[in-house]
């Protein structure tokens, strides 16, 4: 992995600034894959478009900020060595993003209700063995009413989402359909599960 520079952004609704890291290049060597379509890339990793100030708890979309200036990579300029770097929401962030209406279109809802799905599955990615948030089901069941089926990869996750909640039918029914050649592996260890009646998260190996 590369590192390109590091962005100051000044948070929209209170000035504030933070910092950013981005990628100039990375790969998927090391890559695990999940049922949920989480990817854990070492070499490649996330570049979240909602994030938090870690001290303030403010919430923003990073194509919503100004950028006022970049640092070379893993260089703290003076004028901006006090900044601080964004941080990834947790899951009551994204609650709170939901219920404030920060969320404010489809799209951002689908975001913000996808990274609260992994959040909550990721106790099982580390060795749990049930995701055990109260409004799991309500959360996954408000994603897939901003799933399109007829694109693949939401079609997927819409399928992952009825599996998970154990209802196979719809599960089944949703993952009857031609997935470009890409897809192949995932859609055989999915319907290997509906077919197990098997409504855990796997790794796809």
């Amino acid at each position: 992995m590369t590192p390109g520079p590091t962005l100051l952004l000044k948070i929209p609704l209170s000035g504030t600034l933070v910092k950013i890291p981005t990628i100039c290049s990375g790969n998927t060597c090391g890559a695990r894959y999940w049922t949920d379509g989480k990817r854990e890339a070492p070499m490649l990793p996330d570049e979240p478009w909602l994030r938090m100030h870690p001290e303030t708890g403010e919430l923003f979309w990073t194509d919503e900020c100004e950028e006022i200036a970049q640092e070379p990579a893993w260089e703290d300029t003076e004028s901006y060595r006090e900044v601080q770097y964004a941080e990834e929401p947790n899951l009551d962030d994204y609650r709170r993003a939901l219920a404030s209406g920060f969320a404010s279109n489809s799209e951002k809802q689908r975001y913000v209700l996808t990274r609260f799905w992994w959040a909550a599955n990721d106790p099982v990615r580390n060795g749990d063995s049930t995701a055990s948030q109260p409004d799991f089901r309500e959360r996954l069941l408000q994603l897939r009413t901003l799933l399109d089926t007829a694109n693949p990869n939401q079609r997927m996750m819409s399928a992952e989402v009825a599996r998970q909640l154990g209802d196979f039918a719809t599960a089944e029914e949703l993952m009857n359909f031609q997935f470009p050649e890409g897809y192949a592996h995932a859609v055989a260890l999915i319907k290997e599960l509906i077919s197990e009646k098997d409504s855990a998260l796997h790794e796809i190996t």
